[in-house]
């Protein structure tokens, strides 16, 4: 009997008890961010993004730009310059597009933050500093965006620069 006294005594003083509410885990709760918090169930605005974007040339624009005489093209996001292309004879081209890091074109990472998407400004422009070509375009986080540079284009942009 005194045990049922004391275990109903024990329950009685539990159930009477409020327990806090668990702290908020603060954080980044966008999967698709590089700081992916899983244990966050609080978005802080902390997110931060990657994506790569990589330049390559069709063979017209590599024949356009060799008969130009260019020596090299360089290859520039939101003002920074990712790498060049060499005219060794000739400039690589592709025909299909090449896959990220390909080891003869510019690839090019960017980060940011908040938004799992951002739009960037890049151009092509000769070691002259004349600008060949610029535009602005989408990234979204995780993806590798490959950007063909055409002889159409080339001169799409300089008739109408």
């Amino acid at each position: 009997m005194k045990k049922i006294l004391l275990f109903s005594l024990a329950l009685i003083t539990l159930n009477s008890c409020e327990f806090p509410d668990p702290i908020p885990v603060e954080g980044c709760t966008d999967p698709n961010a590089i700081n992916y918090n899983s244990n966050a169930d609080t978005d802080n605005n902390s997110c931060d993004f990657t994506a790569d974007i990589l330049f390559y040339m069709n063979q017209d624009a590599g024949i356009f730009l060799y008969n130009q005489g260019l020596s090299k093209i360089t290859f520039f996001i939101n003002g920074n310059s990712i790498g060049s292309q060499y005219n060794n004879g000739g400039f690589f081209t592709s025909e299909i597009a090449p896959i990220c890091f390909d080891e003869f074109f510019t690839t090019g990472s960017v980060y940011w933050s908040e938004s799992s998407y951002t739009t960037i400004s890049w151009e092509a422009i000769d070691e002259n500093g004349y600008v060949w070509y610029d535009n602005t375009t989408n990234l979204v986080a995780n993806e590798c965006l490959t950007m063909e540079l055409t002889a159409k284009k080339l001169k799409a942009f300089q008739a109408n620069s």
